[in-house]
C-alpha cells in the first residue's frame, strides 16, 4: 500500500474491538488499523463486484431482449 493515507476516526462496539485485539494477538494482523484496512478493502471490493454484476446482468438482459425482438421481426 502507498504512503498516502487518510486518518479516519472510527468508533466500534467494545466486543468487536476485543475480537480485533484477539486477531492481533494471534498474529493474523499486525494491528487494529491493519485489520480495519483489510475489512475496508473487503467491503469496497464486494461493492465493486456487486456493481459489476449488476451492469453485466443488465447488459445481458438487454442483449437477450434485443435478440428476441430481432427474431420476432423476421
Amino acid at each position: 500500500m502507498g504512503t498516502d493515507r487518510k486518518s479516519i476516526p472510527v468508533s466500534i462496539p467494545e466486543g468487536l474491538a476485543e475480537e480485533l485485539d484477539q486477531l492481533v494477538e494471534e498474529g493474523t494482523f499486525g494491528s487494529r488499523s491493519e485489520a480495519l484496512r483489510y475489512g475496508a478493502r473487503l467491503v469496497t471490493r464486494e461493492a465493486h463486484e456487486k456493481r459489476m454484476h449488476e451492469r453485466t446482468s443488465a447488459a445481458a438482459e438487454s442483449d437477450i431482449e434485443e435478440r428476441l425482438e430481432r427474431k420476432r421481426i423476421r
